[in-house]
Formats: C-alpha cells, structure tokens, sequence
C-alpha cells in the first residue's frame, strides 16, 4: 500500500488480526501544526533503536506454517535510529520520517506496534512519531523491527507498564520475527522463528560494517534458499552450531563466548544466496578479512556485510587500510552488551 499523502485526513490501518480498523491517523497532524495549536509542553521520550547483526545464523528447515526454524546469535551493534514518540492531548496515531516519505504509510512497524499496544491497553491512540533513519533499509539490520521494539518498550513504559512482559512479547512477535528481540534487547541466541531468547554474554567487540547501494528481499532470499535445499544443495537442518551442552556455558553465568568461539563460528546460511544475487557481497567479506578482520560475514538475509575485531584500534585501522567496493559505504560500530538506558522522558 504506497503512502498517504500528508492531505488525507483519515487514513486506515490494518490491525494485528488482518482486520482493518478506522482509527483516523491525522497525517496533517504530524506534518504542519499551526504555531500556537498546541502547548509546547508536550510529554515526550527519545528513543535510540539500535541495528542488529547475526553473528551466526543457520536456517534448520521450514516449518509448516510457512516460516523457518531459526538458530541464530544476534547482538545490537551501536548505529541507531532515533526515535521521538511525543503525547499531544488531541487524538490521533501519527508518523514522520523526514527524507523517507515511503516509511510514514501504514505499514510502517512502528506505527503497527503502537496501534497495536493501544488496541491491547483499550486506549484512545494520542501518539506522533518522528522517525529518523540511520540504519539502512532493507540491509538485514533490524532497522523496522528495532523501530517496533522501541515503540511497544517505551510506550509501556510511558503508561505506567500495563501489559506484563509475556504479553508485550506477544503483540511484537505478530508485528515480524525479530520484534522480540529488539523488545529484550541485548546479545541473544534465537530459536524457532526468532521468539525463543536467551541471554548470552559476548567479549566486547567492533564490526566493520559494509553497507550496499541495493537492498535485498527477506522474502526472495528465503524463497531461494528453500529452493536450493529441495535440490539438495542447502543446509538439511541436521548440523546445530554448538551442541545443547553449550548452552549453559554461553550465558552469562556460565562464563559466555570467548573471542576465538566467536570469530571460528561465523556462518549464516542465507550467505551463499546473498551472494548468488550479488557476488560483490563475497568480494566485500573477503577484502575484509584481508584487511585484518578475525571474521566476516553477511548479516541476516543481506546485503550488509560486517568484519569482526575484538579491539576498536585495530577495527579503524582495518576502515582506512581495505580495498572499498564501489558505492559501498563503511563505518565501525561497537557491539552492544547490554539493554542501552536510551529512553528519556522531556
């Protein structure tokens, strides 16, 4: 569905259940308030949402409802969205993205995560969202699914926590797979389509991130990665990363992974497809490991690719010394340990 124009003055949205549900979304709310409408005194929070990577993800088959079997490690790494959710007294459901018109439709997660979290409260949506990307879209970064997350923690939050955690957890595992973790926040291994979380501790480390000029399609990228393993080619689901005795020594009682584990384990499975589709995603992880990196891989379904390092000297050495791709753009983030205190009432 292309997005309204900023002129509608209702807009419908689809509820979590498929449903669609009038809730009048004042787009022209959240574009052009005439001085004075409104006091400036306005509740708000700001909200860091920070990009993901999978630093290992193995797709163990496809379930029957159509979605796959996940086993993946997945850590926030510091390139934010941000994220201000402003509580006018009037009425209404609202989102702006300044450079990115497409993403103030109706599809927008965090604008599903919010009708979602006042459907669940029994709530009169009073909500404008002002969204600014830095995460690429379409990068198998998290960005809209790191957008949700904020949404449902802060809004939560904001009201005073009406819904427990188990229900929270539920309404963000409708609105995509890796909602959930994004609500958690933290370094996670994930299970099943991505709901089953446990926390793990990681040593603190620094990606080189490769962003691509294109973007690529979790939907197509799955598609052909079933494809391939009906001919035989793919993964068949029967090799786990790390044994079920693992577990307990990757939490962070159990002394978590240590930098060596971390680096020889590098693998995602959707990888080779990624690079099918674009061989320039093989040529940029290689360069990286050239240039120094302990390991690299895509991240997600793709395009972006990261290089590992374990030292933030060495990771921007790597940044000036690689060969670049031509109109790929890089940068060094920090791996995330722990939840970010990101949320700010003004």
């Amino acid at each position: 569905m292309p997005p309204a124009p900023s002129t509608s003055p209702r807009l419908v949205l689809p509820t979590l259940l498929g449903r669609t549900g009038d809730i009048g979304l004042l787009f022209s709310g959240c574009a052009a308030r005439p001085a004075g409408a409104e006091s400036a005194a306005v509740a708000s929070m700001v909200v860091k949402t920070p990009a993901k990577i999978n630093l290992f993800l193995k797709v163990l088959g496809r379930r029957p409802d159509g979605y796959h079997e996940l086993d993946s490690l997945m850590a926030p790494v510091e390139v934010f969205d941000r994220l201000r959710l402003e509580f006018p007294r009037a009425h209404g459901l609202c989102l702006v993205c300044p450079g990115h018109p497409e993403l103030e439709g109706p599809d927008n997660l965090a604008l599903r995560a919010a009708d979602a979290f006042f459907r669940a409260t029994g709530r009169a949506p009073r909500l404008r969202l002002h969204l600014r990307k830095n995460i690429p879209l379409a990068a198998g970064l998290g960005g809209g699914s790191s957008d949700a997350g904020a949404t449902l923690r802060a809004l939560n939050r904001h009201f005073g926590r009406p819904l427990a955690p188990r229900r929270l957890a539920k309404l963000a595992l409708r609105l995509g797979a890796d909602v959930p973790f994004f609500l958690r926040g933290g370094p996670c291994r994930a299970g099943g389509v991505g709901e089953r979380l446990r926390p793990v501790r990681l040593p603190p480390f620094w990606v080189v991130l490769a962003f691509a000029p294109f973007g690529l399609s979790t939907r197509e990228v799955f598609e052909r990665f079933d494809r391939r393993s009906r001919s035989g080619k793919g993964n068949k689901g029967k090799n786990r990363l790390t044994e079920r005795r693992d577990s307990a020594r990757e939490r962070p009682s159990g002394g978590g992974w240590s930098c060596e584990r971390l680096a020889e384990n590098l693998v995602n499975d959707l990888q080779p497809i990624g690079e099918a589709l674009h061989p320039e995603i093989g040529r940029v992880r290689l360069e990286l490991l050239k240039a120094g990196a302990a390991g690299a891989s895509m991240s997600g379904s793709g395009p972006t690719v990261f290089g590992l390092f374990f030292d933030g000297a060495a990771a921007a050495r790597s940044l000036r010394a690689l060969r670049r791709e031509g109109g790929w753009t890089y940068l060094v983030a920090r791996g995330v340990a722990k939840e970010p205190a990101d949320e700010t009432a003004t």
